[in-house]
């Protein structure tokens, strides 16, 4: 895969290479894309945006929310 960097990506990647944060610019991109994948894409940060979008679709009435008898149904009965 070939990239093209300008302007202030580009910058970036050399100034990582120069300070020897990385040996060359297709390790500083690795690292880029490794940061970015830990701070933004990780297990907690997910299922905390999926339990946003679920208390915002409860709130806009586009999900149903079930008490325990409702979801048990015939079965509440066990539940007591």
């Amino acid at each position: 895969m070939n990239v093209i960097l300008r302007g202030k990506t580009k910058q970036i990647v050399e100034s990582l290479v120069k300070e020897g944060y990385a040996n060359s610019q297709s390790e500083a991109v690795r690292m880029a894309i490794l940061d970015f994948g830990e701070k933004h894409l990780s297990e907690v940060e997910l299922v905390n945006r999926k339990l946003d979008r679920l208390d915002k679709e409860i709130k806009t009435g586009k999900r149903k929310l079930l008490n325990a008898d409702q979801a048990l149904g015939k079965y509440s009965k066990y539940l007591k």
